[in-house]
């Protein structure tokens, strides 16, 4: 359940970055959002990172490269913790402690793996 609901809750995002689904910004908006953090807009780097979040997500939500796809969404949440750490603590002030637990969340996928309701299940040798 847990690798469902951080793979559901990442695609959604990064489709909203990507295709600007889900009243989500695009792509141009999502390179404004990065140039209001300070962070490097310049293309091709808003793709990128939208394609890592949905890819990664997916990959996720269905169970395939679970431990590999976990661990890159973590990074990837890392640095929007990071880019949180100066507003403190708290969410509603655009603080880490929302994107800490997903990445928390995620950092447990990645050790568990997908599990038995996962593609990769249907990868793994029988015993």
């Amino acid at each position: 359940m847990l690798r469902i609901a951080g793979g559901g809750f990442l695609l959604p995002h990064g489709l909203g970055k990507l295709l600007g689904w889900f009243g989500g910004p695009g792509l141009t908006g999502f390179a404004a959002e990065l140039q209001q953090f300070g962070l490097p807009s310049a293309a091709p780097l808003p793709l990128l990172l939208a394609l890592v979040q949905s890819l990664s997500g997916l990959a996720v939500l269905l169970g395939v490269w679970t431990r590999a796809s976990a661990a890159l969404a973590a990074l990837f949440i890392a640095t929007t913790v990071l880019v949180a750490v100066p507003k403190g603590w708290f969410w509603m002030h655009g603080g880490m402690e929302y994107p800490l637990m997903w990445m928390v969340v995620l950092l447990a996928v990645a050790a568990a793996g997908g599990g038995d309701w996962s593609l990769d299940r249907l990868r793994r040798p029988a015993a």
